[in-house]
């Protein structure tokens, strides 16, 4: 099976905010980050109650109610720009290209303008479908992006996945 597609920003966009949002050490940093500052916060608002303050009570107190609430949104407003602006710097060059990937019964080959290359089915650790994407995991580090909106037949892609012996992880509802 040959797939033909091109990817955009938004595809380079999407796999790091998937990646990013499946990784562990992100995950803790952002519980991190939104108890450290709720903490802080509700620590100097009791420090300046009990010290008769009440202007910096005050303040303090709508401090933490916005770090509570609002902090994990800013947090993933942050890591989306940081991706976009790391995307534009490092991708720009392969968004519009034509990708082809070839899916044979033992290795995948993977061409681009700037490089080709065979993958074993071995290699592959992890297949992640999302909504928009089919993300192939490599031991390597590496990624294969496939678009579903550049793909004629989507269940045939799948399907082709798990007849090689590819167990495909749905996270059809993933959103960042």
């Amino acid at each position: 099976m040959t797939l033909e597609y091109k990817l955009s920003e938004q595809d380079f966009l999407d796999f790091q905010l998937f990646t990013a949002s499946k990784s562990e050490r992100i995950n803790r940093k952002k519980r991190t980050g939104w108890l450290i500052l709720t903490v802080a916060s509700l620590m100097g608002a009791i420090y300046f109650f009990l010290g008769e303050n009440k202007v910096m009570t005050i303040y303090l107190v709508f401090v933490t109610l916005a770090c509570g609430l609002f902090y994990p949104k800013y947090f993933k407003w942050r890591y989306k720009t940081h991706y976009k602006t790391f995307i534009k710097a490092n991708y720009s060059k392969l968004f519009g290209q034509i990708q082809t990937v070839e899916i044979n019964n033992d290795w995948i080959f993977s061409k681009d303008q700037s490089a080709e290359g065979k993958i074993k089915l071995s290699e592959i650790e992890q297949v992640d479908e999302t909504q928009n994407h089919f993300f192939l995991k490599i031991s390597t580090g590496i990624s294969l992006l496939i678009p579903k909106k550049e793909l004629p037949q989507v269940d045939e892609v799948r399907d082709k996945l798990s007849s090689i012996g590819l167990t495909i992880h749905k996270d059809t509802n993933w959103s960042w």
